[in-house]
């Protein structure tokens, strides 16, 4: 079976649902190069990278007039670049996007419409209302969806002779150990992260409040459980949770590793996650 090129972009995005999509510019700068027509797809982890490139040598092998290039920039250039890209009116012809983003970009007509290509039986409601812009129409595939959850180190438990975490935990009982591993190592026993998609919305929905509500009229964060939430731990109530041998994690983190450990002040948030903090959510 031969694979058109639209087909190819669904085939490389199917992997999962939500918050990285794979989308294909509406106007792209591909060309044409050794008599192929050359493609761009652009991305941001070279973790990835050999499995793109796996996905584009499949499709290329059936389709040897084409030839696509993975282009790999990081993740804080990435946005200033695609920016730039479509202000130029160079696009990639193919490129990941992000929830965050995809509205900017969908909604100025930078994006093509891929309704045909997506099977929607595939997908949630959720992601694929993610891949769409105000208008309802599908920008992306969905590809990617972030999973958040508790790493710990066990040297660290096995130090302070704390039980490690398992499903029956709650907060308390992570402020707990937190408190006895710092008491027994002088090391802070959990990492704090303060941004939105790692931090607060977890601990908001956990607490049964919202971010939107359905209908995505109104706010709530002034809900009695999202203000309960919104008091866990994050870079502006540390003091009581530092303590309890806690340190909060700025999201604006260079980052996961450091050298040394270095104490917080009240003042600085974190930006490094220490080897002596190896108790963190991911």
């Amino acid at each position: 079976m031969r694979i058109s090129r639209r087909q190819f972009v669904k085939a490389m995005a199917a992997m999962s649902a939500a918050s990285m999509l794979a989308a294909c510019g509406g106007n792209s700068g591909s060309g044409s190069s050794g008599g192929k027509k050359a493609l761009t797809f652009q991305i941001w982890d070279v973790a990835q990278k050999e499995g793109m490139e796996a996905m584009c040598a499949a499709y290329t092998q059936q389709h040897p007039e084409v030839s696509i290039e993975v282009q790999v920039t990081s993740w804080n250039e990435y946005w200033t670049k695609l920016e730039a890209a479509a202000t130029s009116n160079q696009m990639p012809d193919i490129f990941w996007m992000h929830t965050n983003e995809l509205l900017k970009y969908a909604d100025n007509g930078m994006l093509a419409d891929c309704s045909d290509i997506v099977e929607k039986d595939k997908f949630s409601e959720i992601s694929l209302s993610n891949a769409m812009g105000s208008n309802g129409t599908l920008y992306a595939v969905p590809k990617d969806k972030d999973t958040v959850g508790l790493v710990y180190n066990k040297e660290m438990f096995d130090a302070a002779g704390v039980a490690y975490p398992d499903e029956n935990w709650t907060w308390d009982d992570l402020v707990s150990a937190s408190e006895k591993i710092y008491a027994a190592t002088g090391k802070y026993g959990y990492m704090a992260y303060a941004d939105d998609q790692l931090g607060y919305w977890n601990f908001v929905y956990q607490a049964g409040g919202y971010i939107l509500n359905e209908d995505k009229t109104k706010a709530g964060f002034t809900q009695p459980a999202t203000e309960k939430a919104m008091s866990l731990p994050s870079c502006r109530t540390t003091p009581k949770w530092w303590a309890s041998g806690m340190w909060p994690f700025c999201p604006s983190a260079p980052t996961r590793k450091a050298e040394t450990v270095v104490r917080p002040s009240p003042t600085v948030c974190a930006t490094r996650l220490l080897p002596a903090t190896k108790i963190w959510i991911p």
